[in-house]
């Protein structure tokens, strides 16, 4: 066999390897995945949907414990859509506490009828019940997927591109698969390989 045939062969058996190295890695990841899904069963989530005024279809949902993230997404008609985050603490209204199912209602009210949804970092939505509670009760604006929603008149708006920020060093597992003399070639395929936002 000639040297050419060696080093094909050696690069095949590599790529078969970072291959399997790869789907290995993928798998334990959903693993995981699934496992703390199967974790959180103390979190409660409650959620909605309503129209606003430009014909624009939104959702809520709110997941927490004790601190709840509420993420609104609208949607209108013929253009992109917007998302926002709200963060609260319901248990420091003490009205919460005898009455939890009432202000999930009115918390899905107030949403629908915000003007400034995900616009306004001052405007909370807030529950009618807990009017005298301290303000972290109230949610309050935390994240925007856009500068400014479609529901405003204005002639572009941009939304923030997601960019990754967990990079993995293939490295050490090219020198596992791969020996040390193919280690870095080995890393840059299984980097190309490896799928996901990533």
């Amino acid at each position: 066999m000639s040297l050419r045939g060696t080093v094909v062969l050696l690069l095949l058996l590599c790529l078969s390897q970072l291959i399997f190295a790869a789907d290995s890695i993928r798998e334990a990841r959903s693993k995981g995945k699934r496992l703390g899904s199967r974790v959180d069963k103390n979190i409660s989530v409650h959620k909605g949907k309503f129209i606003i005024k430009d014909k624009a279809k939104c959702s809520w949902v709110a997941r927490g414990e004790d601190i709840y993230t509420m993420t609104v997404r609208c949607k209108p008609r013929n253009e992109d859509g917007f998302s926002c985050k709200y963060t609260a603490k319901p248990s420091t209204c003490t009205e919460y506490g005898s009455n939890p199912k009432g202000y999930w209602k009115q918390i899905g009210r107030s949403v629908a009828i915000q003007k400034t949804l995900c616009a306004d970092a001052r405007a909370l939505i807030r529950t009618g019940m807990c009017k005298r509670a301290p303000l972290a009760a109230h949610f309050k604006l935390t994240e925007i997927s856009q500068e400014k929603p479609p529901t405003e008149k204005t002639p572009t708006t941009t939304s923030t591109k997601l960019q990754c920020t967990e990079r993995t060093d293939h490295s050490e597992v090219a020198k596992e698969m791969c020996g040390d003399s193919w280690a870095s070639l080995c890393a840059f395929v299984f980097t190309i390989v490896q799928s996901g936002d990533c």
